[in-house]
């Protein structure tokens, strides 16, 4: 069965635009300190350092909790790889979608609302500056739940579907 058109797949539109603009994000920004010295480039320090003096966000600022650099090692080495497929795999519909993208919606939710729930903790910082990482985290906490419901859907249909044939 041919793949359906991606213009028919509206959420999956979203999610491959979601991956195509989260993937330089982890190099640019978040996995920077873990990088080797040849993959870091001025840009990434410039990308870096304009978000720590503008959004004053203490993972990037000091040493961060053990439990966030397990989430930006998560990053590396989960999320890059799988972002990469998922680029390929949305595009050309590959049935194994909803299993991989239920997984990484359920971890990018359940992480960036530990970090949110991090950053509303923190005394030294203003509310308008939590608000304001508020709207950077909030997007992967709403994508991620969104996209793991979205594919838990597909997989109980596909499921449900599969059991009354037999």
């Amino acid at each position: 069965m041919p793949a359906l058109s991606l213009l028919s797949r509206k959420c999956d539109a979203l999610y491959l635009f979601f991956f195509v603009i989260h993937l330089p994000i982890i190099f640019l920004v978040d996995t920077v300190p873990l990088l080797p010295s040849f993959l870091v480039t001025d840009l990434s320090h410039t990308i870096r350092d304009f978000y720590i003096n503008n959004y004053h966000d203490k993972f990037f600022q000091e040493s961060p909790p053990a439990w966030f650099s397990v989430f930006i090692v998560m990053e590396l080495f989960y999320h890059t790889p799988l972002s990469i497929w998922a680029i390929w795999a949305l595009w050309r519909d590959h049935p194994l979608v909803p299993a991989n993208l239920l997984v990484f919606g359920v971890q990018s939710f359940v992480t960036s609302m530990a970090c949110l729930a991090e950053v509303w903790s923190w005394t030294d910082r203003t509310t308008s500056q939590k608000q304001t990482l508020t709207s950077l985290y909030a997007p992967y906490v709403a994508l991620g739940a969104f996209m793991a419901l979205d594919m838990f859907s597909r997989l109980r249909g596909q499921l449900l579907s599969k059991s009354k044939r037999e």
